[in-house]
């Protein structure tokens, strides 16, 4: 498992302000310390929160371990009802069709999903099923995800799985 405490940054609010602003810019984890007397500031993104000294040690590995938590929803992939894919600060968009077959890929992320399942979402769509056809949309898939960073990885004889390209 990952050491999450080494990858969030400890940043000294409001005397650090530069240091938290590079942080952002980068969206590294950061935990901002705010000093004694100063106010938090008035918004955080979503890979920073903040503490006040003094401030035990089971509290800050909670307080570390959700900020991490919270990061790592920002790194799975969001189909929007609009058609256009989130993933990593990038989009892309999709066809009506590319968007039906990638709802369940998206949803079960990092799982495998069945070609059966994938057949039924393209009759229902009206187009063909065959695993021809079924080969040559995921091709397509495959193309439009680049973009974003992600890649359709085959599990032989049995699905697909969408990951990080």
């Amino acid at each position: 498992m990952v050491d999450v405490k080494n990858r969030v940054k400890f940043v000294r609010w409001p005397a650090e302000s530069e240091k938290r602003e590079e942080c952002n810019e980068r969206q590294h984890l950061c935990l901002l310390i705010v000093e004694h007397g100063a106010s938090p500031p008035d918004q955080l993104s979503l890979y920073e929160d903040w503490v006040r000294p003094p401030i035990g040690r089971e509290d800050l590995q909670v307080r570390v371990r959700q900020l991490a938590a919270r990061a790592v929803l920002n790194e799975k992939p969001v189909l929007d009802p609009a058609g256009i894919l989130h993933f990593n600060n990038a989009s892309v968009t999709l066809s009506l069709t590319q968007c039906e077959m990638l709802a369940p890929l998206v949803t079960r992320y990092g799982q495998l999903v069945y070609r059966t399942e994938l057949r039924e979402i393209l009759e229902d769509a009206g187009a063909s099923s065959s695993s021809n056809a079924l080969d040559l949309h995921v091709m397509r898939l495959r193309r439009r995800l680049q973009v974003v960073g992600l890649a359709i990885r085959n599990v032989w004889g049995r699905g697909f799985v969408v990951e990080p390209g």
